[in-house]
């Protein structure tokens, strides 16, 4: 009977110690004194409340990696504890890794397979993660049972980005009649419409947020004006853009928009300032520099618009140069993905580009050479052999795909020279064996 009273005295008293313990953190954690809390609980055993507490105090402070390692120590325990699960998913995406969250919002999913709220969270883990297919598939169970403005919104995101653009369509048109205050939704359906160069649809769509909602909204104003000026309504469109820029807006798209819209309506000097502002924040757009030096020719500084106007002529220049990048960038992807109909057609923009860059008829040849396509391998490689200076002796192996210019070329007109008459020699076997 001793015994037995002794045990329960020392359980009360082991039970009051842990309260304590308990207590005492969340006194110092009521105190928003968290780092404390943390120090404190680091010399306290490792139960399962303490553990939680300790977490609870690395996410006030924001160390979310910190606060996953205390989480996992408790899922670790207990592996059902949906809680746990739903903690440890909201702090991988705190964290910075969405992927991980999304992991655990499918197996909270798993736990409740019903519960909306875990299949609305898991469908918007898809959607930080790109994963557009899974936003669809998973949105989709959710509209079984609820039609959630935001999820549409995400699925019209989604089907955008998969290029599905009617589905992307429908699912932001029907966000709009959901939820009509949300301008974002707006802003996407009209630009949508204004992609599509469907302004009356751009303009009606900004109008009827603007007029019902909110007049002030800086985006879906900032679009409507950019729609009427695209529509050809250029004295609503400054209406709505001065507008815009009183409320605050000195963004690029507003002041190029406004002062392209006083240029429109011929207003040149009106123009100047605004397309000024523009040119300030990005003077790489060929289009402004050409509007800005024609707008200043036209008025009073006619010397600045003949140095804009130049800029202009220069940037042209200077994107043909980069085109023959791009062409020969787009013809070796295509040559590695195994298109090469596609891959020639690039060599062949290239050449046209730069024609002194006689290295591009190897690879023509070569890429011809490798479909079978020998008439057209021969005529190429022939054309490239052309362009070998006289002084060259490629009778023997020279050079190498490896060394400088020089020896690359000496390589490859040997490899031409070569190739030719084997090919010539196929070309005759295979005629013959069609007779």
């Amino acid at each position: 009977m001793r015994n037995k009273i002794f045990s329960i005295i020392m359980l009360s008293m082991i039970s009051v110690y842990v309260l304590a313990q308990t207590q005492s953190a969340k006194d110092l954690m009521q105190q928003f004194r968290y780092r404390e809390a943390i120090e404190w609980l680091e010399n306290q055993p490792e139960t399962v409340d303490n553990l939680l507490l300790k977490a609870e105090s690395y996410e006030k402070l924001y160390d979310y990696q910190a606060a996953i390692s205390a989480y996992e120590k408790v899922f670790a325990q207990d592996s059902t504890q949906l809680s746990i699960i739903i903690a440890l998913a909201e702090s991988h995406y705190q964290a910075g890794d969405s992927d991980a969250s999304l992991q655990y919002w499918t197996k909270a999913l798993q736990l409740s397979p019903e519960n909306i709220y875990l299949k609305t969270k898991k469908a918007i883990a898809h959607y930080r993660i790109s994963d557009w297919k899974g936003t669809i598939a998973s949105s989709k169970k959710v509209f079984e049972t609820d039609s959630i403005p935001l999820l549409m919104r995400m699925t019209g995101d989604a089907n955008l980005n998969l290029l599905r653009g009617d589905s992307a369509l429908f699912y932001y048109t029907r966000t709009v009649e959901k939820n009509p205050s949300d301008h974002i939704a707006v802003h996407k359906l009209a630009n949508f419409y204004y992609s599509a160069q469907l302004y009356p649809e751009a303009i009606e769509t900004t109008e009827n947020y603007l007029v019902n909602i909110n007049p002030n909204q800086k985006t879906v104003g900032q679009l409507h004006g950019m729609a009427l000026y695209s529509n050809g309504d250029y004295k609503d469109a400054i209406e709505r853009l001065e507008l815009n820029t009183q409320l605050g807006d000195s963004t690029y798209s507003t002041s190029y928009f406004l002062g392209m819209s006083y240029y429109a309506s011929k207003h040149y000097y009106e123009s100047i300032p605004w397309l000024e502002k523009a040119y300030l924040i990005n003077a790489d757009d060929v289009n402004l520099l050409y509007y800005y030096g024609t707008a200043l020719s036209r008025t009073y500084d006619r010397k600045r618009g003949i140095e804009i106007l130049q800029e202009g002529v220069d940037m042209i220049e200077k994107q043909m140069e980069m085109m023959y990048d791009f062409d020969i960038s787009f013809a070796h992807a295509y040559q590695a993905y195994g298109n090469h109909l596609k891959a020639i057609q690039y060599y062949k923009s290239a050449i046209k580009r730069k024609p002194d860059k006689t290295i591009i008829l190897y690879n023509i040849a070569r890429t011809y050479d490798m479909t079978k396509n020998y008439e057209n391998a021969i005529d190429y490689y022939e054309r490239f052999l052309k362009t070998k200076p006289k002084e060259m002796d490629i009778s023997k192996s020279v050079g190498s795909p490896g060394k400088d210019n020089v020896e690359m070329k000496e390589f490859y007109y040997y490899m031409a020279s070569k190739r030719i008459p084997k090919i010539k020699e196929e070309l005759f076997f295979q005629k013959g064996s069609k007779k």
